[in-house]
């Protein structure tokens, strides 16, 4: 199943950070966005985006800095492929959501769409977590089809990587075993280009490796 030929693709996660798996626990349904830019290192930078609709008086604390480095170090093999475009800055929006089926019981997972207008960009849902007994469906959908383009059941440490060009819909489900509640916790990235001209994401200088003590601003390499 390759994404190029397909259009999705079944990918592993690394093992997931502690902080990443203290922020389902602490603040389900969170919202972090970060910037993903080619530098001259030949590698992809994570930097954080602010939320300007955040409260102002809400602090900015070594958990949000935590949380944000483990969603980085999680995402920078699994959307960090070749198929991605490296002339161009990404806008990741994650959300991390979590979601409980009592017993003998399948409930819809329902997972916020992308922001960005236009449908375009590439979309990852993935099972950070899972306890209890109980398993997971999932199925993607392409435009105007009634039968799925792929059916899954991912395991924990696995998840969808799909364009949204062949990849407009999809549906999740969380199966409970009778023997007991099941908690799951998906992490849901949505990878966009920022629109507009200059967009305020390229306002931060990327930091590359140089002497030390230097701070050297540069642009997306090209290959």
């Amino acid at each position: 199943m390759s994404l190029r030929e397909h259009g999705f693709a079944l990918v592993a996660l690394d093992p997931v950070p502690g902080a990443v798996a203290a922020g389902f626990r602490e603040a389900p349904h969170r919202v972090v966005r970060l910037r993903m830019s080619w530098t001259a290192d030949d590698d992809w930078l994570f930097l954080p985006v602010p939320s300007y609709d955040a409260p102002y008086d809400v602090p900015y604390d070594g958990a949000d800095r935590r949380l944000e480095a483990g969603l980085a170090a999680l995402l920078r093999r699994t959307l960090g492929g070749p198929w991605l475009d490296v002339h161009a800055d990404w806008l990741i929006e994650l959300y991390l959501v979590r979601t409980v089926a009592p017993a003998g019981t399948v409930v819809p997972v329902r997972l916020p769409g992308p922001s960005a207008p236009g449908g375009g960009g590439f979309g990852l849902v993935a099972v950070a977590g899972r306890t209890g007994s109980g398993s997971a469906r999932a199925r993607l959908f392409g435009a105007g089809r009634t039968a799925p383009l792929l059916e899954a059941a991912p395991v924990a440490g696995q998840g969808l990587l799909f364009d949204r060009r062949t990849v407009t819909h999809e549906r999740h489900e969380l199966l409970a075993d009778p023997a007991g509640p099941v908690v799951q916790d998906l992490l849901v990235a949505h990878a966009s280009r920022p629109g507009g001209p200059e967009p305020a994401l390229r306002r931060r200088p990327m930091l590359v490796r140089g002497p030390a003590g230097t701070l050297i601003t540069t642009r997306p390499a090209l290959r």
